[in-house]
């Protein structure tokens, strides 16, 4: 997997950043009436720093976080080497916490993060310590019911009940090719690899109807607004998006993305 990898010029010449992410980004910006230097930014599961990197190069003052630290150690040289050398990447403590002072960031976001958390109460609770009062933030990931696993490729595998039938299920996967391939275990057997997998879908992926994450977020001093409907992809499609216009369906068409295809939501700290 590329957490083990130095994160090289190479690829992040090829790393294409999240376009929505940027555009929250930049309305956020322009809301408060600042430029990008004058707003810090928090990417929360930042791996090794793709997007802090694509970030600091637009000029925002961003920095990364992530429970891993091999990915930020194999982030840091690229930094070091364009001329970063406060350490913009940093890994949060076993007790959920981060290094930063209360309030120390404008906007904190995920990109396809939440759904690996187990413990969901304390990582909001820290994103609202270091949010600034009346800053903001922007998550996006996928919804508790799409159809593929998107880790694992398989279908349907996250919505069985933890045990037998969903190993089963892993194990036909595995037999018919239909697995991530991760390097890890390539070269490994069915019944290793099925167990592998298994214990990824348990220990490693977390989803959540999407109020359940409305009301998490709420209950620690945000408030929410959902822009799954706003997203190109739906208004582009030939169906979703006239229907997702049209008040009589709007709310379904909601509902479908929501709960079956991914959940993108921005946040404003107003406790």
């Amino acid at each position: 997997m590329a957490k083990h990898d130095l994160l090289t010029e190479e690829e992040f010449a090829a790393y294409k950043a999240p376009v929505r992410a940027i555009q929250q980004l930049n309305h956020f910006a322009a809301s408060k009436g600042k430029s990008a230097e004058q707003v810090k930014v928090l990417d929360w599961g930042c791996g090794r720093g793709r997007f802090v990197l694509k970030l600091r190069e637009l000029g925002f003052d961003a920095y990364g976080v992530d429970i891993d630290p091999e990915p930020v150690n194999n982030g840091l040289p690229l930094f070091e080497k364009k001329g970063f050398q406060n350490k913009p990447l940093s890994v949060i403590s076993a007790d959920g916490r981060t290094t930063y002072e209360d309030g120390f960031f404008d906007f904190v976001m995920t990109d396809n993060v939440l759904e690996h958390v187990s413990d969901l109460g304390k990582v909001i609770t820290e994103v609202n310590r270091l949010t600034a009062k009346d800053g903001g933030g922007y998550h996006i990931f996928p919804a508790q019911r799409q159809f593929i696993e998107g880790h694992l490729f398989m279908p349907f595998v996250h919505w069985l009940p933890q045990g037998g039938l969903r190993k089963a299920v892993i194990r036909s996967c595995v037999k018919n090719g239909t697995e991530p391939h991760w390097t890890e275990v390539e070269d490994s057997g069915i019944e290793e690899k099925t167990q592998v997998y298994y214990d990824y879908s348990t220990d490693h992926i977390f989803y959540r109807p999407y109020k359940h994450l409305k009301n998490q977020f709420s209950n620690c001093g945000f408030k929410v607004s959902f822009l799954s409907l706003q997203n190109p992809t739906v208004q582009k499609h030939k169906i979703l998006g006239p229907l997702a216009r049209f008040d009589l369906t709007k709310s379904v068409i909601n509902w479908l993305v929501l709960t079956f295809k991914q959940v993108e939501l921005v946040t404003k700290r107003i406790d």
